[in-house]
């Protein structure tokens, strides 16, 4: 069966096997998928488009097919995978298999190192580089319902069919500037599988004020957290479905000791409190303890402190007069949170190592 044969939609075997073929002889392949996640927790997977030589098909994995060896080749760290934005499409093959790609080139990622703004669409990157106007007409298709329209499939194969030769351009403009390494450094750093796991204990990350509590506040609100994050999870329910944000911060800062005082908070709804309401409860006895038994590690960020300003301004200075230099975004070499992160003595972040460590990270160091 010739690679042109092969039509847009490939929904039976014959055809994603021949497809495989064609995969196994790229040495990369362009990849994107199509996703549902309005009403579930976990992104449901619609569609997968894929570049490979001359080729640009849209795969349906609701159909009934083996796509054991199509999954294999996808994986196989031998093959580039070339993606526009690439994290969503990482988390759902994480849902979808349990295992993400580890030979990533993010167009996204290359474009930021060249002065693009950050998060540039793909649509807006191949205006740029290839000239094309591609229509916006099916953006919130439904991508899990049967049968798709020509028309979207079609849609949908354009996310893909122009991805190689825009890493090519920007490929050969990043290694004119010595930068085609930072671009690989960055896309590895996405292909790190804990980003994509539900990840119960620090579900409280999500919620950016929980830092600036006080300290038994805090271990209730992460506890809470926790709390709402396994339920979202096992219901497979979005998290505001579960419950919303200030709720939690509203329970954590009230602390009731009873139901009855617990469906007293004004956001609290009649169904959680009776629902749930012996859950939390129970919860919050669990953080109250915790934080008895280790006051310290829960202890409050005041926010906006005179010295932090004043690092945090003269840090920020130094971050933009090099991204001046390299015409690039200041937030793509450093931005505010890791700014702040190297303040507290956080030397984890992106400025601490690798390429962003060399090019600044290590005056900004020496500064603090």
């Amino acid at each position: 069966m010739p690679a042109s044969s092969l039509p847009l939609l490939i929904d039976t075997q014959p055809h994603i096997d021949r497809l495989c073929e064609l995969i196994a002889d790229s040495s990369a392949i362009g990849l994107d998928t199509e996703f549902v996640r309005t009403r579930t927790y976990a992104p449901q997977l619609g569609l997968i488009q894929i570049a490979a030589g001359d080729t640009a098909v849209c795969v349906d994995p609701l159909a009934e097919l083996d796509d054991a060896k199509l999954w294999q080749l996808i994986f196989d760290s031998d093959r580039a995978n070339i993606m526009h934005s690439a994290t969503q499409d990482l988390e759902v093959m994480w849902f979808h298999r349990g295992e993400i790609i580890n030979s990533l080139i993010d167009t996204q990622v290359c474009a930021a190192l060249l002065g693009y703004q950050p998060q540039i669409g793909y649509a807006g990157l191949v205006d740029d580089l290839a000239g094309v106007s591609l229509d916006k007409e099916h953006t919130r298709t439904d991508w899990t319902r049967r049968p798709l329209s020509s028309g979207q499939i079609d849609y949908a194969a354009k996310d893909v069919v122009y991805l190689n030769g825009m890493h090519d351009i920007l490929k050969e403009r990043l290694d004119n500037l010595g930068r085609y390494e930072w671009a690989l450094e960055d896309c590895s750093a996405l292909c790190n599988v804990n980003l994509y796991k539900p990840d119960i204990d620090n579900a409280w990350q999500r919620i950016k004020s929980i830092p600036f509590l006080p300290g038994e506040q805090q271990a209730r609100a992460m506890e809470l957290a926790a709390w709402r994050e396994s339920r979202a999870v096992k219901l497979d329910k979005p998290r505001k479905w579960v419950t919303d944000d200030k709720v939690l911060l509203d329970i954590a800062q009230a602390n009731p000791q009873n139901t009855d005082a617990l469906a007293s908070l004004e956001s609290v709804s009649d169904g959680l409190a009776r629902r749930q309401g012996s859950y939390l409860l129970e919860r919050l006895q669990k953080a109250d303890a915790a934080y008895a038994a280790a006051p310290d590690q829960y202890r409050q960020q005041i926010p906006d402190r005179d010295k932090d300003k004043a690092q945090s301004k003269a840090l920020s200075k130094i971050v933009r007069a090099k991204a001046e230099e390299l015409q690039i975004p200041a937030e793509i070499l450093g931005s505010k949170r890791e700014i702040s992160a190297l303040i507290r003595g956080d030397r984890s972040g992106k400025l601490a190592s690798g390429w962003r460590y060399k090019v600044v990270g290590e005056e900004l160091v020496a500064a603090l």
